[in-house]
């Protein structure tokens, strides 16, 4: 179960996403983001961890192929990553094992923490279509992390939910 500090330094690191995604722009590939953590140094006496995120751009040809899009992609994820030893197909297979291999080799100690989303999408506010970006998370806790930004706004909005109903979770 993670503690409080690293569920708070969860949230830090999805704001900090979202920082720097600001500054590459709008418009950008959906992406996927393995967030882990792993000790700070060898030999620190109070066992203090370092957490991180690898950012994986899902190419958009592959939405296309999805009929649902973004979301129906990330279930596939998901489901193919909760079940690893399963025969179904799951795209990006090779280069996640990959992802996590090379997190593993260079950072034995490393805790898969969380998987998230980054991409663009049009919420209504007040009746007009606004552009966002939103980063979708579940750690391995099952809690629920949305972000979102409104193109404009200075700061966003980030909730995050411990007994996600099931039937109402985001892309993730």
């Amino acid at each position: 179960m993670l503690s409080f500090p690293a569920v708070h330094t969860l949230a830090t690191c999805l704001l900090t996403v979202d920082a720097d995604a600001d500054v590459l722009g709008w418009g950008r590939p959906a992406t996927l983001l393995l967030i882990h953590d792993r000790p700070l140094h060898p030999d620190c006496p109070a066992k203090l961890r370092a957490m991180r995120s690898v950012e994986f751009p899902l190419h958009p040809d592959d939405l296309l192929t999805e009929p649902a899009g973004l979301p129906a992609l990330l279930h596939r994820l998901a489901t193919g990553l909760g079940h690893p030893n399963s025969n179904a197909a799951m795209p990006y297979r090779a280069a996640l094992d990959t992802i996590i291999g090379l997190v593993r080799d260079t950072e034995p100690d490393a805790r898969l923490l969380a998987w998230a989303a980054l991409y663009d999408d049009i919420l209504t506010v007040y009746g007009m279509p606004r552009q966002a970006r939103r980063i979708d998370t579940v750690d391995t806790d099952g809690r629920v992390y949305q972000l979102t930004h409104l193109r404009g706004d200075d700061h966003p909005l980030l909730s995050i939910d411990d007994t996600p109903d099931p039937e109402n979770t985001p892309a993730t």
